[in-house]
Formats: structure tokens, sequence, C-alpha cells
């Protein structure tokens, strides 16, 4: 039972403290002036104790920064990478203004205010909403670890009903960009490299993130069941170092390999030994994500983006970057005056034609300039081009694993086999993340079943009833005579 005790201080002043008990420990409260305060502190530290929420007083004064350690010593098992990103978030945001402070001290103005004006090291202006946004989601699960822990009562961060409300918002996210089948090839074949066009195919057919990729081994390609294992990644930190770990959701998946791919993947495999990478840098180790986009994927999505217009530009003709009727007479035409097949396809004999009547017309080209022209012609003469074609923007090595989704769900393919080939936490994910892919399901679950309730139309205009002078087959209740009788 909660009871007081009176203190004397120095100069003769009085004050009371409460006393109670929690798990069997005699604790007490501050020093009060007035008794009934001391003892109605007192009492509902007790009532909180029963009912399991009492929280020491003592353990919030640990300062913002010393629980963010603690709390991040708790979470050895996260990516390196993720650890990483958190604590430059923390140093860089969260740290000028509640590192020092003791976490019983935070209080949900603070947060807020915070939540606005934050800027970050030597900046004055606030920083972009996206990092104000992760800032405050870290600050909010540091926050939440500390009530969870029993430092707190309650997130200071929170409203009584859960929410935070000083959450920015939502930036506009960069919009997907997919490659149609025709597009991923053209990148393919415009690569210049032995292992560049196995690569692409593999990440914009199977959607392995790059980390997954430069670590798979010849080992966990499986041609005979047409399956590659995935169960490792590496990791790039800020400082350039690479680390081997798990993959992103440390689960291990299997990804089914198109049959088109398993000439490529033969070809690398070549018999070397199973813990062998399977794509690798000039000394062996592991390919590197910027050393391969910079040498050889952009080129490769520069030359393919812009296939279509360089081949009207060859023809003389206006670079509107599809390959309609105007552009198709013309290379129809000149595969007829050099004698080659008049197919329309601009294969690498049509390219030869057109790149060797470019060099007769490049006298008023500097020396570099004309080196620079036939380097981009030579890219653009490994593509092949047929009706229909059309050009496309830069894209980045990840839309590749966006393209293999869109592909994927073009082909027919459900969520749920969507989200394992994508190594997706849940199906949740990825309806969120390719949402605007499935809308079209809509369009053919509609087509679908109205050709199903077509064919299934009366064709004499008879009904599928019975008459009157018709007996109920077996297994059918005639409702009319249950209700005579």
């Amino acid at each position: 039972m909660a009871y007081t005790e009176k203190r004397t201080g120095t100069g003769g002043t009085t004050s009371y403290v409460g006393r109670f008990r929690i798990d069997g420990r005699l604790r007490s409260t501050r020093a009060f002036r007035a008794r009934r305060d001391a003892l109605a502190e007192a009492r509902r530290a007790e009532e909180a104790g029963k009912r399991g929420d009492w929280v020491d007083p003592r353990s919030g004064m640990l300062t913002v920064a010393e629980w963010f350690s603690a709390w991040q010593a708790g979470r050895a098992d996260r990516a390196p990478r993720t650890l990483e990103s958190e604590r430059e978030r923390f140093r860089s945001l969260v740290a000028p203004t509640f590192g020092e402070e003791p976490l019983r001290r935070v209080t949900h103005d603070d947060v807020a205010r915070w939540a606005v004006e934050m800027r970050g090291p030597g900046r004055t202006e606030p920083a972009s909403a996206a990092r104000r946004r992760d800032a405050v989601r870290l600050l909010v699960a540091l926050l939440d670890a500390a009530v969870d822990a029993r430092r707190l009562t309650s997130n200071p961060a929170r409203t009584p009903s859960g929410r935070v409300p000083s959450l920015p918002r939502a930036s506009t996210t960069k919009p997907h960009r997919y490659l149609s089948h025709e597009q991923l090839r053209r990148v393919a074949d415009a690569t210049t490299s032995a292992q560049a066009r196995p690569l692409v195919l593999l990440a914009g057919l199977t959607g392995l993130r790059w980390g997954e990729v430069s670590a798979l081994r010849t080992g966990d390609v499986d041609l005979l069941r047409r399956r590659v294992t995935v169960e490792r990644a590496y990791t790039r930190l800020d400082d350039g170092t690479l680390l081997l770990g798990n993959t992103k959701t440390h689960a291990r998946r299997e990804v089914p390999v198109p049959r088109v791919l398993e000439p490529e993947l033969t070809d690398r495999l070549g018999g070397r030994p199973g813990t062998a990478l399977l794509f690798t840098a000039r000394d062996g180790g592991p390919l590197r994500r910027e050393s391969f986009d910079r040498h050889a994927f952009r080129p490769a999505v520069r030359a393919a983006g812009a296939a279509v217009s360089t081949l009207q530009e060859l023809l003389g003709l206006t670079a509107t970057g599809i390959y309609d009727t105007t552009a198709l007479t013309a290379v129809r035409r000149v595969q007829a005056e050099h004698e080659l097949p008049v197919t329309g396809v601009v294969d690498p004999a049509t390219w030869a034609v057109l790149v060797a009547a470019d060099r007769t017309r490049r006298d008023g080209m500097t020396r570099g300039e004309k080196i620079a022209r036939t380097r981009r012609l030579d890219v653009v003469a490994r593509v092949t081009l047929r009706a229909g074609a059309e050009d496309f923007a830069p894209l980045t090595l990840h839309d590749l694993r966006h393209t293999a989704a869109s592909l994927a769900i073009a082909s027919g393919a459900s969520v749920k086999a969507v989200q394992r080939m994508l190594g997706h936490e849940s199906p949740v994910l990825t309806l969120r993340t390719y949402a605007g892919l499935f809308e079209d399901d809509l369009d053919r679950l509609g087509e679908s079943m109205s050709a199903q309730f077509a064919a299934h139309a009366p064709t004499t205009g008879a009904h599928d009833v019975l008459s009157e002078a018709s007996s109920a087959p077996a297994g059918v209740v005639d409702l009319s005579m249950r209700a005579a009788l």
C-alpha cells in the first residue's frame, strides 16, 4: 500500500515523497511540498505497476544518442547497408536536435517543429521531403523501441491514437520504366562485352536485384531444371567496400530461367567450378555496379534507345523515333539497290550499307567527331530493327527489375508468382509496387466472362428451364410440388 514519508531539508524546509512497491521492490516518487500530492503520485505509480504500465523515470534519462547506439547494437542481424544508412541519417538529421536530449524530455511539439525545419549539416534550407520523412521514421522507430524497452511510457512522436502527424508528405516517386521484349533484346544486342548480354537478359527476364546478380555463382545455375538459386547478395557501403551477405529479405528463393537464356548461360558456365562467380570484374573479383553501368550498360542503352532515330538520320528522313511506313519504304529501297533481301528488317548487312554511305558524307567533321560517330554507329549496327520499333528514353539498371515484373504480368503471371520471382516479402508489396500493371487484368477478366456467357447463349431461342410437362431430373427438387404437399 502506498504511503508517504516526511523529509526535512536544509533551512528547515519540509517535503514529502511517496513510497510504493513494484515487483517486490520499495520505490520512491520525487519530492512534493504537499503530502496529498506525494500520496496521489505514489498511488498512481502503484496502480500502473499492477497493470504492468509503470516505467522507472530514471531509465528515461538516457540521451537519444546513447539510446540510438544501444538500439543499433541489438539490430546486428540487419543488412550492413541498412545500418549504415541509419547511422548517416541519425548523425546528419536527428542528432543535431535530439542527440544530447534525454529520452523523457523529447516532446510532441519538439518533434513536430523539427520535422518541418529539419536541415542537413551545413545547410541553410530544409532538407528534402524524402530525407525528412526518412529521418522522422527513424526517430519514431527509435522512440517506439524505447517504449518497448520500458524507458518511456509513450512515444512523444505519436498521438494517443498512434498516428504520426508530423510525418512529412511523401514526395512524388519516380515512375517506373518498362521495356518491351523487343527493346530488351535491343539493349542486350547493343552490349559489347561477353558477359554483358547474358547479364542484361538475366536481369530483365528474372528481376534479380544487382546485388543478387553480382553474387551468383556458377553452381547456383541449374539449366536442367531451368532454375537459378538466389541466396546471397553483395552490398556496397558508402566507402566502396563490398560485403557479401544474405539477400534483402534474408530468404532463399529459386527463380525460373526462360529457355531463351540457356545458350547465353551455357557459355558463361563453360565447365567452371561451382564456387566461381558467374559474372566477374577484369581482375576476377565481384563485378561492381558503377563500373558495369558506365562501361557496358549505359552505352548500350543510349545506342539501342536511339536506334530508330539513327536509322532515320542515315536515310535522310525526319527523326520521329518510330519505325513507320516511310522508313520501311526507304529501307526496302536501299536493300533492293544493293541486292540484299528486301525484308524491311534492318540487319547487320543493311546497317553496313547505310554506314558505308554515311562515311562519304563526313567532309565537314573534325577527326574527333568522325571517330565518335564511327564508334556510335558500330554499336547501333549490332541492333536489329523491324517495322513498328520505337525509341525509348534512358533507364537505369534497376529498371530491368521493373521490366521483368512488367513482362511477367503481361504474360499472365499471378501476383503470387511475381512476388516469388522478385523476392518480395509479401504479395501486398508486389501489388502496391505494380498495381497499375494489374489493372489490365480487369479488361481481360471482363472479356473472358463475356465470351463464356456468349458461348452458353441458347441457339434455338429456348431457355434452360423445366416445362410443365417435364419432370425434375435426379437431384433437383420441384418446389411447386413441395408447396402442394
